[in-house]
């Protein structure tokens, strides 16, 4: 039986590319579906530049990986994971999953 579980976690002082935000249902089985919010959608808040969050789940693991666009040009822009070592620590990242 599967049912919807909340989880928030702060952003980390010193991000790492690839370990990202990771958000973890420890008192549930698995985590099956999921969705990821930052309580600001510019993240670090740069002009021309627009902000996107990649999850991926691993049994009670959530990981946010936070990925950024520039909008400056003709375009397209490609998606890059935002800079190692940037300061998220005066973020909040919330998960609503499906967990049985």
């Amino acid at each position: 039986m599967t049912r919807l579980a909340i989880k928030s976690a702060l952003g980390p002082a010193s991000y790492v590319q690839g370990t990202g935000v990771q958000v973890t249902f420890g008192e549930h089985e698995k985590v099956v579906k999921a969705l990821a919010q930052c309580d600001r959608t510019q993240i670090l808040e740069a002009n021309d530049t627009v902000y996107g969050l990649r999850i991926s789940i691993s049994g009670q693991v959530v990981t946010i990986l936070v990925y950024s666009a520039s909008t400056v040009g003709a375009g397209p822009n490609a998606w890059a994971e935002i800079a190692g070592g940037s300061n998220l620590s005066a973020r909040t990242f919330t998960v609503i999953a499906e967990v049985e």
